[in-house]
């Protein structure tokens, strides 16, 4: 193919998001005439990566693929290496992508411990949101990360929905708008590449797009004035990435009256009408658009592979997250070009807006593929982040109620504390350490005793009761409710409550809708998160030591009927 001939023309190629120079411009063109269609279709594909041996990096190198996702939970020096080494032996330089969306299971392990996002909210300061993205965009980019699918731009409408909840940052929308702007304003000022999420919007449904397609249920009306607003003030913010959720928009009838191709029946990552019509038709987007990761059941429920594949680039998704098998989902695009599923012009539009994409970073450039050693101890676990991190923990922590009058707590009125934690915590992929907080309140001077479970509770000679639940909202977890079996043992001690036999404080450092499951418990603490500064900032909160300074970014259910 000519450079006459191009899908795209060099104004959308130069327009925002990318507004790429004439030798940026040239890269791209000149990148994408060297391109046969086995390497099209290969810079469609980006894989995880759990292997970042020399041998693992250098076959998917080998193949040209588009990006590669590795893991922040990887040390520095793994992340580094790897980075180089796929930076110096790709073709065509690939995105090197993460997900650093913070707390205990997203935050860089080589960096600063930070909180969620509902954390950052509950301070209520969007520059608390900034800083957050400014410290995902140094510690990943000085892993040698380009890109971070986040912020998520979800709102927590449904306290159900276990996959949303604290990876969101409200379910207020102006609140979520100021927040989702000014991430975008941290992360894109300091060089890494940011990913909005999930498009159309997720968070109505209480059901996980791990496991089934889940729906947008708004009415169109309602759907424009709250994310329509967010999607549009951040392509405003020049986001360069919107990732397509599995995600349904029923009321969307733009343009046809039929339902199959409309909103209703397919997920945005396989709808042209909700990619094409209303993403980049109606709020004017010219930027990649991402599928989210293809081995979900929202995804793979909606038909064969062999047809869903294709679909998928054909409908306006320019990027396959997450490939289910590499050599599979290439020959699946590959017999969709043949058979028309797939069109070369739809082909040609993906490679170009991916290549625009890596110039647009400044991916044709002779640059060192990650910062200089020289650079660490101002961008990675930096005294200035972990700063930040403090300030977000202190001033996010919230005091629901206290009807009892409870709290301050001290070693000489509540010294003998009766404690039921959850234990035993553990991510979809990993296993979570013990919260330090009984530790914390011993050096204090207070005494633990713990509830056992699978046994009555005795309160005898105790002072107070102590609940610690630390369960954030995440995707692929099934259940985040109060877990009474865990805490108390098996049926008839689910039943049991500490509030019953003596003063108690609950505290979630997690979900903060946990009052829906619990009314009548006197006093409550939400802390959103379980990084070691929120931990810390829970401690000095419930002893006085500062005062509670958060303030709810969710409408909280007491109990009450729906």
């Amino acid at each position: 193919m000519t450079t006459n001939s191009l899908p795209l023309s060099d104004a959308t190629l130069c327009a925002a998001p990318f507004h790429l120079d004439a030798r940026g411009l040239d890269w791209v063109k000149t990148q994408f005439n060297a391109l046969g269609t086995e390497a099209k279709i290969a810079q469609l594909i980006l894989p995880m990566c759990r292997d970042l041996s020399d041998d693992s990096i250098d076959a998917l190198a080998a193949r040209g693929l588009g990006g590669v996702h590795r893991f922040p939970s990887y040390s520095e020096e793994e992340l580094r290496h790897s980075a180089q080494r796929l930076m110096q032996t790709c073709a065509v330089p690939p995105l090197l992508t993460a997900d650093i969306e913070m707390s205990e299971k997203a935050s860089v392990k080589a960096g600063t411990a930070f909180p969620n996002q509902m954390a950052v909210a509950a301070t209520g300061d969007p520059e608390n949101a900034r800083r957050m993205g400014a410290i995902a965009a140094r510690e990943a980019g000085y892993l040698g990360f380009g890109i971070s699918w986040t912020p998520v731009a979800d709102l927590a409408l449904n306290f159900r929905s276990n996959a949303v909840n604290t990876r969101s940052f409200s379910d207020k929308v102006d609140q979520t708008l100021s927040m989702v702007c000014a991430y975008l304003d941290g992360m894109q000022d300091d060089g890494l590449v940011a990913c909005v999420k999930h498009f159309p919007g997720e968070g109505l449904d209480e059901r996980d797009q791990h496991y089934v397609t889940t729906h947008n249920t708004m009415a169109m009306d309602d759907w424009y004035a709250s994310f329509g607003r967010i999607y549009a003030a951040a392509i405003a913010k020049d986001v360069r990435l919107v990732m397509a959720g599995h995600v349904t928009l029923p009321a969307y009838r733009r343009n046809t009256g039929d339902a199959a191709v409309s909103g209703a029946t397919l997920p945005a990552s396989l709808n042209a009408n909700l990619l094409g019509e209303l993403l980049r038709g109606e709020l004017g987007y010219n930027g990649v658009i991402v599928s989210d990761a293809t081995g979900m059941a929202g995804f793979t429920s909606c038909g064969a592979r062999k047809d869903i594949v294709p679909l998928c680039i054909e409908s306006g998704c320019d990027i396959l997250l997450f490939p289910r098998d590499i050599d599979e989902d290439m020959q699946f695009l590959r017999d969709g070009l043949d058979s028309g599923a797939l069109s070369q012009t739809r082909l040609d539009q993906a490679v170009l807006r991916i290549l625009a994409l890596k110039a647009s970073m400044g991916l044709h450039l002779d640059r060192p593929a990650v910062p200089l050693e020289d650079r660490r101890a101002r961008l990675l676990a930096s005294e200035e982040h972990r700063g930040w991190a403090k300030g977000v923990a202190e001033g996010c922590v919230t005091l629901v109620k206290d009807t009892q009058s409870l709290l301050p707590l001290s070693p000489e009125r509540h010294r003998r504390i009766l404690l039921a934690e959850l234990r035993d915590r553990r991510s979809p992929s990993a296993p979570l350490p013990d919260l330090e907080i009984p530790t914390m309140l011993e050096q204090l001077g207070f005494e633990i005793t713990r509830v056992v479970p699978g046994e009555p509770i005795d309160a005898t000679g105790q002072d107070i009761g102590l609940y610690l639940m630390a369960e954030e909202g995440l995707s692929g977890k099934e259940h985040l409710g109060p877990q009474w079996e865990r805490l108390h043992g098996a049926f008839p001690l689910t039943m049991q409550r500490m509030w019953q036999h003596l003063p108690t404080l609950y505290v979630s450092l997690g979900s903060p809708f946990l009052t829906f499951h619990m009314p009548d418990c006197p006093t409550f603490v939400n802390a959103y998160c379980a990084v070691r500064p929120v931990q810390q900032a829970v401690v000095d909160a419930l002893t006085g030591a500062i005062s509670f300074r958060g303030e709810s970014p969710v409408e909280l259910p007491f109990g009450l009927p729906l």
